[in-house]
């Protein structure tokens, strides 16, 4: 949703020439309410409208529609944000030089429609207990969103209590993975898991998997 037709017209230009869209666009916030409200939308893109109280459109939106995505994509700079947008979990990609919409469907992408990812063999927790493991993959942890677990320390937390070894001597995390897209790959806003999700990454000196039954996974071997 743009008030400019020319970035309604590139972001459907782009769209159109990456797979797994179904674009929609419109200038008016109204016409975007009706959208989320009759249509199966996965993410609200939105440039920086307000409501007729002067709340910004996105947080209204996220608030009315917590199951949804939202994306602030705005040619503002971070520090000129509403304060209630950096407190929400609207998500933020800034207009500009370079190739911001690549940048946006990028972003879409992991909230969205996650992509074909390298799987790992499932395993399974069971009345409190983990199953076997599965071609060398161990269960480790689980990270639960309902819980307010931060999927960044589950995941350190549990590689550190694996190892024996102590979390100051690993290399920060997000040189291996971006914790909060990958949170956003596995499970959606409201807390509702994304089916047969399975992310494999190098941290720490062992491979990793986080599935999207809220699994974490060490390779032993």
């Amino acid at each position: 949703m743009d008030d400019d037709p020319d970035v309604l017209e590139l972001s459907s230009d782009w769209a159109g020439a990456r797979d797994g869209f179904d674009w929609l666009t419109t200038s008016d916030p109204d016409t975007g309410m009706e959208l989320l409200s009759t249509r199966d939308i996965d993410c609200l893109v939105s440039d920086s409208f307000r409501t007729a109280d002067g709340d910004p459109f996105v947080t209204h939106a996220a608030d009315a529609f917590p199951d949804r995505s939202v994306v602030l994509f705005t040619s503002m700079t971070r520090t000129d944000l509403d304060p209630d947008i950096e407190a929400s979990d609207v998500q933020y990609v800034q207009k500009g030089p370079g190739d911001p919409f690549e940048t946006l469907f990028d972003q879409v992408l992991a909230l969205a429609a996650p992509p074909s990812v390298d799987v790992a063999p499932r395993a399974t927790m069971r009345n409190g207990r983990d199953d076997d493991a599965t071609d060398g993959w161990v269960p480790i942890a689980r990270y639960r969103p309902d819980e307010r677990d931060e999927l960044s320390t589950v995941i350190v937390t549990a590689v550190e209590e694996y190892t024996g070894r102590d979390a100051a001597e690993f290399p920060p995390l997000y040189e291996a993975i971006d914790a909060d897209a990958l949170a956003s790959l596995c499970y959606r806003s409201n807390g509702e898991r994304r089916d047969g999700v399975q992310v494999r990454f190098y941290y720490a000196d062992h491979e990793l998997a986080v599935t999207g039954d809220g699994l974490v996974l060490v390779r032993s071997d």
